[in-house]
């Protein structure tokens, strides 16, 4: 058979080889003695060398993959050409070698560096303490340099001096599964005045995060459980991802959370979800936040059913828990209790709705009240998220005897702006029909709506039940007359996406660090 792929020239295959796996490049030096030496060569000759391919790292023996990543540096600095970016996910017996190879990119003028060194189990985490961390180490970073981008995992800075001089020209900083402290994230950040977006990710020794910025346009906290304390300035600031348990407690054993978004004004994108919204929630506090109160002005939200939950308190309490509340007379008997002026895509994450009883913070009740309660007047796009494994509750189609299927409200609730609603995990159960049934009442002018049912090995829905989805939601009664209703599965799914597809409470590593 003619082999067209080795007559193609040099720099083509170089192109194509660049954009393979590190794994499945190397593996082509296998095919021809003019193979054996191109996927070297090609990273030779780019700008971008990228190590984080799992494969890459898991297939061999973590001195065999050193040797490799060794040679294609070697080979890269002797060849001249720029590095911009270098990219390093490996295992933490590399970790020496890994200081060695960020020096050397620092020294070469990289404007992005990124090194994540995989976490041991939380066993050795407990046990080991900051042992568990590889210090980066003092000098690395007290020269001026190019880096505009540092992502770190597995890595302390705690023995790097601050104010730094290398760190003052980063655009982009993520720290993940460090031992960043409180005060060492604010030395940090006072030396980043170029700052533009900051991710903390399951930072187990981080207990508040106050950040003052001009710049700042994105903030991602994510899965850090011991922050007490959140308080934003950064009047650039546009994008926002919370994962955590932000509580309202009056109990001394477990202090409320601290949050202040006061001073973020262009705050538009926003993620918001408590850590444990689709697992086990403690019940002995008194409130978990609602979180829609800091972003009234969000234009894109995604929302977890905890955080929709409306403060139990009343007009004329006093309980300065609520003082930092923009609209704490919710229960007070108004019809609304936020504006939300400007928000035209929203996702709930809603766990399960077969939870049973009113004490359970994710009571399915809830996002109806969510509905009932806030005002939004520009809703154009709705996304409902339900779990994946549902709760033990009723999974029946029909509701119970005791149960009355449909909901009253104190006044009539529109949608009057909504086009698109869509529905992932359905099940078909009597409460996912009856808020099905409920949206599509209210919403007049109604253009799509998209059922999509449970995944393969995730209790996936047949032929014969997908067609009984598809008659039961025909039959149902509906405000518009040309809405267009599509049941599918996931793999037959084209329909549009949320702007957020990253759903944290589904990535396990958050919840793996105490």
């Amino acid at each position: 058979m003619e082999d067209r792929l080795s007559s193609l020239p040099d720099d083509l295959l170089h192109s194509i080889l660049r954009d393979l796996p590190l794994k499945h490049a190397v593996r082509t030096g296998a095919l021809s003695r003019r193979w054996a030496c191109q996927w070297l060569s090609a990273l030779a000759v780019s700008p971008v060398l990228d190590f984080t391919d799992g494969d890459f790292a898991r297939g061999q023996p973590p001195a065999r993959a050193a040797a490799t990543v060794g040679r294609c540096l070697r080979l890269h600095a002797e060849h001249g050409t720029p590095l911009d970016v270098l990219r390093l996910a490996l295992v933490p017996a590399l970790g020496r070698d890994v200081i060695g190879w960020i020096a050397a990119a620092v020294a070469r003028g990289a404007r992005e560096v990124e090194a994540d060194l995989t976490p041991p189990p939380p066993q050795d985490l407990a046990i080991h303490g900051s042992a568990a961390f590889l210090e980066i180490p003092a000098d690395l970073f007290q020269a001026r340099n190019s880096l505009e981008r540092l992502a770190l995992g597995r890595l302390s800075l705690r023995a790097v001096p601050l104010p730094a001089a290398g760190l003052a020209g980063l655009r982009s900083l993520s720290l993940s599964h460090t031992d960043v402290t409180a005060e060492a994230l604010r030395g940090i950040l006072a030396c980043c005045a170029a700052l533009e977006s900051l991710s903390l990710r399951c930072c187990a020794l981080l207990t508040a995060v106050r950040v003052a910025s001009d710049r700042l346009r994105a903030l991602e906290l994510l899965g850090c459980r011991s922050v007490v304390e959140l308080r934003v300035a950064a009047p650039a600031l546009e994008s926002l991802a919370l994962y955590g348990n932000v509580i309202l407690s009056a109990a001394e054993w477990y202090p409320s959370v601290a949050v202040d978004f006061a001073a973020a004004p262009a705050l538009r994108d926003v993620y918001l979800s408590h850590m444990d919204c689709c697992d086990y929630l403690d019940l002995n506090h008194d409130d978990y936040y609602p979180f829609v109160y800091h972003v009234p002005h969000a234009r894109v939200l995604t929302l977890c059913s905890v955080g929709l939950l409306v403060p139990r308190i009343s007009m004329d309490s006093d309980d300065e828990r609520f003082d930092h509340l923009p609209y704490a007379h919710v229960n007070g008997g108004e019809a609304a209790y936020i504006d939300m002026p400007n928000l035209q895509e929203l996702q709930l994450l809603l766990g399960s709705l077969e939870e049973e009883g009113e004490q359970d913070p994710r009571f399915p009740e809830r996002v109806y009240y969510f509905f009932t309660h806030t005002s939004l007047p520009v809703l154009e796009r709705l996304f409902v998220r339900l779990s994946r494994n549902p709760a033990n509750g009723s999974c029946s189609p029909t509701a119970p005897d005791d149960e009355d299927a449909e909901i009253e409200f104190g006044h009539e609730i529109v949608l009057g702006q909504l086009t698109f609603v869509k529905v992932v995990h359905f099940r078909g159960t009597w409460r996912e029909w009856r808020l099905v049934a409920f949206l599509l009442q209210r919403a007049p002018i109604l253009e799509q709506l998209v059922l999509v049912t449970a995944a393969e090995g995730e209790g996936a829905t047949g032929d014969e039940q997908l067609e009984d989805i598809r008659e039961r939601v025909s039959a149902l009664e509906k405000a518009s007359r040309d809405v267009r209703i599509s049941v599918c599965r996931p793999s037959e799914d084209d329909s549009p996406d949320h702007a957020h597809t990253r759903f944290f409470h589904e990535e396990f590593c958050c919840t793996h660090q105490e």
